[in-house]
């Protein structure tokens, strides 16, 4: 059994996942043959030369492409946005103003488009991936949202999570410049140098250097060609980018609700917790990611994963995986048999077209004008010649006809096939808004939403993936803005309304945090409703109805949102004068928007007041519950000096030994009022310092 994956990788780890790799179903190349078909190149050139010789013209009968494009189209028409939720209502806020946030970082980082390239990929061959990370250019938008091509991302086979949070590893090659490589990696310049020169200009055991001789040792007793990972004639070299897990021993504090966390030593929340007992310390198995770089068999550098979520920076797009052997595969596999047969169909029917049957005589050609074969060749053409023998036995020696008697057949075989492509990919003619045997609006409806629902298992991995997609986004975003007082402008209706976070308030028993992301609970769902033009257009004819058919009152509430559904500039500012103009509720001025910004700071200190009275409250009851002890103390004092007296006038030995049994009783019971007072007290303190 091989020894498992651990921290800093080592160069044999690193072997096995090559040859792991190497080992892996060959299913890169049926994809790439898939594309091919989507590109129009079905015929190799050698079958392309020979219907060149033959007189055929080349065969363009790409159904394929068409059919695809319907279904790129609907995922473009029935994009949502990104929504930011939460099971707290006290945080419902937060979400809010992350929703505001995530919809920036999907805009501004062109995430659309990274993910609607990666539906492509994953419905043409079968699989798609995109990138999640940080720019490290300085001057362009701080995240990164890119679509990677699937040759070149390789990742662990065995893992069977759909978003490989069980991988073991994920390799990504990309060739840079060897220039570009030693910026990159400054301190690993001499190896990238002694590599490319195959060590060559490097004396490697003249003693100055012990890391260059094992290098050397090590690229000697690699078993890949150095054209795998070096292109001289280019210039360019392979840099190897491996995201693998391992597992640590950690702590971690199980919570009375049944969660758990992993213990901070520099929360200060977490130690409070485990001294008063209220959290369990258990050991676990936790993983970790980590991230080299590697230039064939050397490592250039190995850290801990500087991503604030525990995955790797790649998501699958998933379309089908086959159930025995999980290679992936996309809507083209099933209908590359149909496309074939057409191609072929149609090359029969044209030389059915352009067949003759001659029949000729021995003696009814001149051969030493032309001869069998060329007349054979030429029969078809239409300008062909043939220069017959005058001396000729028969007249009618020579004879040329015609028979398309299978001409009909062929294409009705063609006409066969063509609807063969649609059954096996759910992709009806209505989709693609071509003539169909439906006669009503019903009907055509029917057939888009029976092809819809024939493509909901890529379309449900696509929203998963797309999903996962947004939780990394949300993680670098709630990352950096941790501890950073800031605001957030958020639109409603037509109000702006200013959220703050991580907002301090100070209070009498000390500074409180409010809206804080440190502490949030949150996730990322997708919208309901698309929010594509072509949505918005349904919406505005629908509104359009709507408001004709409304009473005059209310059109003056329904035309200014019929508006903002519509591609004018300036909608909004429009919609919101309307408003104003028709008197419409909701629509604030700016004395009203002040008036609203001072009532939401009186609720604010509302709400604080709120808390410092519960507090009050409880601190009430602890010292009623302390003042209570201290009574039964003194009752209890008192009664031992009673007894204490009682003692010396009684001196039988039985009533003493009843006497200080009855004592020991009611000192166990005020050891127990006295532990309870003192635990509730530890309670009321730790809740304060959880709330602020």
């Amino acid at each position: 059994m091989e020894a498992p994956i651990t921290a800093d990788i080592s160069v044999e780890a690193y072997d096995r996942i090559c040859r792991d790799v190497r080992n892996q179903p060959k299913w890169r190349l049926d994809s790439d043959q898939d594309c091919d078909y989507y590109d129009g190149m079905q015929l190799s050139a050698d079958v392309n030369q020979k219907l060149k010789e033959a007189g055929i013209p080349p065969q363009d009968s790409n159904l394929i492409k068409p059919n695809l494009n319907a279904v790129l189209g609907l995922e473009a028409r029935s994009r949502t946005d990104y929504k930011v939720t939460s099971d707290d209502e006290q945080q419902a806020e937060i979400a809010e103003a992350l929703s505001a946030k995530i919809k920036e970082i999907e805009t501004e980082s062109r995430a659309d488009r990274a993910m609607s390239d990666a539906y492509s990929s994953m419905m043409r061959a079968g699989l798609g991936w995109v990138e999640v990370s940080r720019e490290f250019d300085p001057l362009k938008y701080p995240y990164r949202v890119r679509e990677v091509h699937r040759n070149d991302i390789f990742w662990d086979w065995t893992a069977r999570e759909p978003d490989l949070s069980d991988a073991r590893y994920l390799r990504r090659d990309k060739w840079v410049d060897r220039d570009q490589a030693t910026s990159m990696f400054p301190e690993q310049t001499d190896l990238i140098q002694a590599s490319w020169n195959n060590w060559r200009t490097l004396d490697v055991y003249d003693g100055s250097d012990s890391n260059m001789a094992r290098a050397y040792e090590v690229e000697q007793a690699w078993g890949q060609s150095q054209e795998e990972y070096l292109n001289r004639s280019s210039g360019m070299v392979r840099l190897s980018e491996l995201w693998y897990r391992h597992h640590e021993q950690a702590p971690v504090l199980m919570l009375p609700i049944g969660t758990a966390i992993e213990y901070n030593e520099q929360n200060p929340l977490h130690e409070q917790a485990i001294a008063q007992g209220l959290v369990q310390v258990q050991k676990a198995l936790l993983p970790r990611v980590r991230v080299s770089i590697w230039l064939g068999p050397h490592k250039l550098m190995d850290v801990p994963t500087p991503l604030p979520h525990g995955n790797f920076p790649y998501v699958p797009f998933w379309c089908f995986r086959k159930d025995r052997s999980r290679t992936p595969y996309g809507l083209i596999r099933d209908m590359r048999g149909p496309q074939d047969q057409i191609i072929d169909l149609d090359i029969l029917l044209y030389e059915v077209l352009n067949s003759k049957r001659v029949e000729i005589d021995n003696d009814a050609l001149d051969l030493s004008q032309n001869t069998y074969q060329e007349v054979a060749n030429n029969i078809s053409s239409p300008r062909s010649m043939t220069i017959l023998n005058s001396q000729r036995r028969n007249a009618n020696g020579f004879r040329v006809t015609t028979d398309n008697a299978l001409a009909a057949q062929v294409f009705q075989l063609v006409q066969e096939r063509k609807r063969r492509i649609e059954e096996v990919s759910g992709i009806y003619r209505a989709m693609l808004g071509a003539n169909t045997e439906a006669s009503s609006g019903v009907a055509i409806s029917n057939l888009v939403e029976q092809g819809s629902t024939v493509l909901a298992e890529p379309n449900d991995n696509f929203r998963y993936a797309r999903r996962l997609v947004g939780q990394q986004l949300l993680a670098f975003a709630k990352a950096d803005m941790i501890g950073k007082p800031m605001q957030v402008s958020v639109k409603q209706g037509s109000v702006q309304k200013v959220i703050y976070l991580n907002h301090e308030v100070m209070t009498p028993q000390g500074p409180v945090v409010q809206n804080d992301l440190a502490t949030a609970q949150i996730k990322v769902v997708l919208e309901d409703i698309p929010s594509t033009p072509s949505f918005r257009a349904q919406q505005l004819q629908a509104f359009s109805q709507m408001v004709q058919a409304a009473p005059p009152p209310y059109q003056a509430v329904l035309y200014p949102a019929m508006l903002e559904l519509s591609d004018v500039p300036n909608r909004h500012e429009l919609a919101d004068q309307l408003r104003k103009v028709g008197n419409v509720p909701g629509t604030l001025t700016p004395e009203q928007q002040a008036q609203q910004d001072k009532i939401s700071k009186m609720q604010q200190q509302l709400q604080m007041q709120m808390i410092q009275l519960n507090m009050s409250k409880e601190q009430a009851e602890v010292a009623k519950l302390q003042a209570e002890v201290e009574k039964l103390k003194a009752d209890i004092e008192a009664r031992q000096q009673e007894l204490a007296i009682k003692a010396e006038q009684v001196h039988t030995d039985a009533t003493i030994k009843a006497e200080n049994i009855t004592i020991q009783q009611e000192k166990q019971a005020l050891d127990e009022r006295t532990a309870a007072a003192n635990m509730a007290s530890q309670n009321v303190q730790f809740q304060n310092r959880v709330s602020s």
